[in-house]
């Protein structure tokens, strides 16, 4: 990871800690909420949220609702799924990196093997479509039975 006066300018503005640490909670948040018994989102999963919801291509394609099964939804965007492991791969640091900050921040918060997330309001503009997304994948991986299911379809490894 290089040093923040090291990073391009967009990196350093769209791939923050503070944000992936908003979007991470956010996740956690409403994961918790559709689970019937209240269960904290098992912290792994946060390396799947990032890459679902900060590329652009795969987020705009993202289901409405948490009816579509994650199967179905990779079988109708197979070139999405194709370079989800690459991108998966590239964001592990960055993942670390929000979930840290999320942790001293204060939004975040691992009770085991478990995380929890405050949370978030949605702003207007990018940044709700961020959070609001991120929400969404939480909830819709709260639909897997086990996260070793939502790894595998994706094609990668916790």
């Amino acid at each position: 990871m290089s040093e923040w006066r090291e990073r391009p300018q967009v990196e350093a503005t769209m791939l923050n800690p503070a944000l992936l640490a908003v979007l991470l909670a956010s996740a956690a948040h409403d994961y918790e909420k559709a689970k019937e018994k209240n269960e904290r989102m098992p912290w792994p999963l946060g390396f799947l949220v990032l890459p679902l919801v900060l590329h652009r291509p795969t987020r705009i394609e993202l289901p409405k609702s948490t009816r579509t099964h994650l199967s179905t939804w990779i079988r109708r965007h197979p070139l999405l799924r194709a370079g989800f492991p690459a991108r998966a791969a590239a964001m592990v640091p960055l993942t670390r990196e929000g979930i840290r900050f999320g942790l001293r921040a204060g939004v975040l918060d691992i009770d085991g093997s478990a995380m929890r997330g405050d949370e978030t309001n949605q702003p207007a503009g990018e940044l709700g479509q961020l959070i609001r997304a991120a929400a969404l994948v939480g909830r819709w991986l709260a639909t897997t039975d086990q996260p070793s299911t939502a790894f595998a379809l994706l094609g990668v490894a916790p």
